[in-house]
């Protein structure tokens, strides 16, 4: 049972009659009650997952407020679980409530084995041994992605993966465009790799930090280290292993570590690349006919229906009200890649946002954004930056500099999802041209254009002519637009 915050009868007054919920509700608090009910909705299995012990429910004001003991553990409540609190709540508080997730202090998080419908939270990185240098994204689980014929075969093998590692399957070599889905894969393999096997050790690496890596430890004489953390882990994940071309020497330690690893048993590997193994220019033919001596698979584009669903899942994450007829024009104007359908969603929920009284219907709004940001074919990088910096009145220079005032950093965000958008780079890519800066920094850029993009930021810049305020979605419009106009 969870932990009950307030004494019985200090809650609230049950209304009346003497029916058999008044009778219970006299005999234990309210919020014993609300946790037998949930737990009765959610089964023992969820329920001892994810609140037996691990949450602690209290009432506050007109909130039935839950607190988890760590922000994994208390978002997947709040997107999973709120409905069914709800549903619980009625009918013993008898009046409308509202619900609360929190994290608190002195709360055991959620740990244990993983139920096939609930992932238990994923321990953080450093208490792993050999934990992985690239953060791991919460919401890139194999629970959580959108399965359809574009990529079950790639799912059913990652899940596969996480369960029995090196028992086939090995290595894995994913590939396809960029924007449908590798990197989710490879890091919910590791996600659920992490909850089956708590005593062993996995690595997730992209190709460009597996080269610094080596060159670091080559240069400092920290060989020995480095093979060690990188040859103990039993499942090692490579994203971008595209990387390694024209790369001799790294190439040639990457291919002693694949052999390493593939020589002592259950240990797993798991590759990603936007082509396939024989198409990667400059690559070793021993370390070629490696990647495909085990399972290559190819992750297409989705199709209409697994478009549908995807937007419907991110929206509903977001709590975001768009009609399904929204939706489904977003699912026919965006087809080439998730990353595409994704950012169109963004920019028409920014849209519908900026819209006011007396607007055009939704399928107009939907046209007219796609009109207004449809690009034919990537655009240079360096185009996109020029043309941010021009928007914001900044020198090309200062855009892929170092300095960090908030206008330059603003506007270098807004450039790398640009890029993102509509170029075809993958992260590595996009941080070096945009000032040598990591992937990490490149991702983060572009979650927060993103985080502006749905709250519907301003941005305040000045310029010779005094200063300027520009809502988000109308700067990357402005901008798009200067970008068709001069190709």
């Amino acid at each position: 049972m969870s932990a009950i915050a307030c004494p019985v009868g200090s809650i609230v007054e049950m209304s009346g009659g003497g029916d058999a919920l008044s009778v219970v509700a006299e005999k234990r608090s309210p919020l014993e009650a609300i946790a037998e009910r949930l737990q009765a909705r959610l089964g023992q299995q969820r329920y001892d997952l994810w609140f037996d012990g691990k949450t602690r429910l209290s009432l506050e004001g007109s909130a039935l407020l839950v607190e988890a003991g760590n922000p994994f553990a208390a978002n997947w409540i709040r997107t999973k679980f709120t409905a069914d609190l709800r549903a619980a709540g009625q009918p013993v508080l008898q009046r409308p409530f509202e619900i609360c997730v929190r994290v608190a202090i002195g709360v055991a998080p959620a740990a244990a084995p993983v139920a096939a419908s609930a992932p238990a939270p994923l321990p953080p990185a450093r208490a792993l041994p050999h934990a992985p240098t690239t953060v791991i994204n919460p919401r890139y689980t194999l629970e959580e992605f959108v399965v359809g014929p574009c990529n079950q075969l790639a799912y059913h093998a990652a899940c596969e993966i996480a369960a029995r590692p090196g028992e086939q399957f090995n290595p894995l070599f994913l590939h396809g465009h960029c924007g449908l889905g590798k990197t989710h894969l490879l890091q919910g393999i590791c996600q659920r790799f992490a909850r089956l096997h708590p005593t062993k050790r996995w690595l997730y690496l992209t190709g460009e930090q597996f080269t610094n890596e080596f060159l670091d430890a080559l240069k400092n004489h920290r060989m020995d280290a480095f093979r060690k953390r990188i040859r103990h882990a039993d499942l090692l994940v490579i994203d971008d292993v595209h990387f390694l071309a024209n790369k001799k020497a790294t190439q040639e330690e990457f291919l002693h570590t694949l052999n390493q690893l593939d020589a002592a048993a259950g240990k797993q590997i798991v590759l990603a690349s936007d082509c396939a193994p024989r198409q990667i220019q400059a690559l070793s033919e021993q370390l070629s006919s490696r990647f495909v001596s085990g399972m290559v698979l190819r992750v297409d584009a989705p199709d209409l229906p697994t478009r549908l669903d995807i937007l419907r899942r991110r929206a509903a994450r977001n709590g975001w009200q768009v009609g399904d007829a929204v939706l489904m024009h977003v699912a026919q104007s965006a087809t080439s890649s998730v990353r595409e359908l994704e950012g169109m969603l963004l920019q028409v929920v920014a849209g519908l946002r900026l819209i006011k009284d007396g607007a055009p219907g939704a399928a107009s709004v939907v046209a007219s954004i796609k009109d207004r940001t449809a690009m034919r074919g990537p655009v240079p990088v360096d185009r996109i930056i020029a043309g941010v910096a021009e928007h914001f009145g900044l020198s090309p220079a200062a855009m892929t500099g170092s300095g960090r005032e908030r206008i330059v950093s603003s506007a270098r965000a807004i450039a790398m999802h640009l890029a993102r958008q509509h170029t075809g780079m993958s992260f590595p890519e996009i941080g070096r041209a945009l000032g040598n800066k990591n992937h990490s920094t490149a991702i983060a850029a572009c979650q927060r254009v993103e985080g502006w993009i749905a709250t519907g930021e301003v941005i305040r810049w000045t310029t010779p002519e005094g200063p300027r305020h520009q809502a988000i979605a109308d700067v990357l419009h402005a901008i798009e637009g200067t970008l068709r106009r001069v190709r």
